[in-house]
């Protein structure tokens, strides 16, 4: 969430008396929305046509990638994953715009997406043998958890580098149009990626060239410890995209209905008008990574402003409403979710981890003596074990 100068941050600076959260400020700040915190429809927006199986779908997704999280944080803790990057509070964006998408359309994926593989239909138990390493997955173990992704399911994965791969995405959207094909592409990345430069040369190329892509920023307030207000002199990060001539907006990143409507727009504008540039106005409730305390840098009040914000509460609050949903079904989705978690956990363990020698495997088509090299020196440090 943006500050004012002479705010709260890890610099030491003095604390607001009063944070509110830019959500409740929705109309006033161009953020587009179609319900209210309490799933009411009061916003800008109009509620957009999907049937009760879709939205149902949504919210069961939005549900399972909360849960997934929540069991994931206790994994790393007990030393069975190496390393866990939290996403609880960003369930909305990345699942809502995957189903704006249709299957033939290619997504590049951030490292807090895990709804966007299982939407796509890779199995529950494929994410779990990447966040243990699994020899079997489709990295061979050797990448780091949650920095997932599967070209089988035109899902590109996500590099340790934030927004290294926005070039890639519109060379890739460019070489569609060029073939004349009718896919569109979508690329996720969070407001950190905006202060690279890889970033500013694909808007740049966006704008001159109009590849059918749409760029989803998804600013959840914080690039690891700086805040918003140190991060750029932007107003919003939406208002970049003027400067490459793409079009752009933002949206309540919490509101899975807004982020649907807004990224399908964009999608069916593509052919006509090139990238669209959507900021998602969210917030990372948790903490950074496994590695982080945010407490160092961020205050209870920050975190509390948000709470009643939660996109989980407020598409259930929506779908109970419209008379989808009721207590029942809810208690009965967290247990199911939870026994196919379990289950995927239990399968993925039991796989045999990567040999040791094989990380020298794929680097390049023929092995350069250099690498062979080192495989020797390695398999002798082993003991001839690969």
């Amino acid at each position: 969430m943006a500050r004012k100068r002479g705010g709260p941050s890890g610099t030491g600076r003095k604390q607001d008396k009063a944070i509110v959260c830019p959500l409740a400020r929705a109309e006033e700040l161009g953020i587009r929305q179609v319900i209210d915190q309490d799933g009411k429809l009061t916003g800008d927006l109009p509620e957009p046509d999907l049937d009760r199986e879709t939205l149902i779908r949504l919210y069961e997704m939005m549900v399972l990638v909360r849960a997934i999280d929540e069991r994931g944080w206790t994994l790393q803790r007990s030393g069975r994953v190496e390393f866990w990057i939290p996403h609880r509070g960003l369930e909305a964006v990345h699942n809502a715009a995957t189903i704006a998408f249709t299957m033939e359309d290619w997504i590049f994926m951030g490292y807090r997406h895990p709804g966007t593989l299982l939407l796509r239909g890779a199995p529950l138990v494929q994410l779990f043998a990447q966040y243990f390493g699994r020899r079997d997955e489709p990295f061979k173990g050797r990448r780091l958890p949650t920095l997932m992704g599967d070209r089988r399911l035109n899902v590109v994965p996500m590099t340790t580098q934030v927004g290294s791969y926005i070039p890639h995405a519109c060379g890739a959207a460019w070489a569609a149009k060029i073939k004349r094909h009718d896919t569109r592409f979508l690329a996720m990345f969070g407001d950190g990626s905006s202060s690279r430069g890889e970033f500013h040369s694909g808007m740049n190329f966006a704008g001159v060239f109009k590849p059918p892509i749409v760029f989803i920023c998804e600013n959840n307030g914080w690039a690891v410890s700086t805040p918003t207000d140190v991060q750029t002199a932007s107003a919003t990060f939406a208002e970049k995209g003027d400067a490459y001539g793409v079009r752009n907006l933002r949206v309540d990143g919490n509101d899975a209905l807004a982020v649907y409507a807004v990224t399908r727009e964009a999608r069916e504008l593509a052919p006509e008008i090139g990238a669209s540039l959507i900021e998602a106005v969210t917030y990372r409730m948790g903490f950074h990574t496994s590695s982080d305390n945010p407490d160092l840098y961020r205050s209870k009040a920050d975190v509390e402003a948000w709470e009643p914000w939660d996109p989980l509460v407020r598409l259930r609050k929506y779908l109970e409403h419209k008379g989808f949903w009721a207590e029942a079904e809810e208690e009965a989705l967290w247990q199911r979710c939870k026994d196919e978690i379990q289950a995927a956990i239990e399968e993925a363990e039991a796989m045999p981890l990567p040999e040791p020698a094989s990380m020298f495997d794929d680097t390049f088509a023929e092995p350069t003596w250099m690498l062979e090299e080192q495989r020797a020196a390695l398999l002798d440090d082993l003991g001839g074990k690969a």
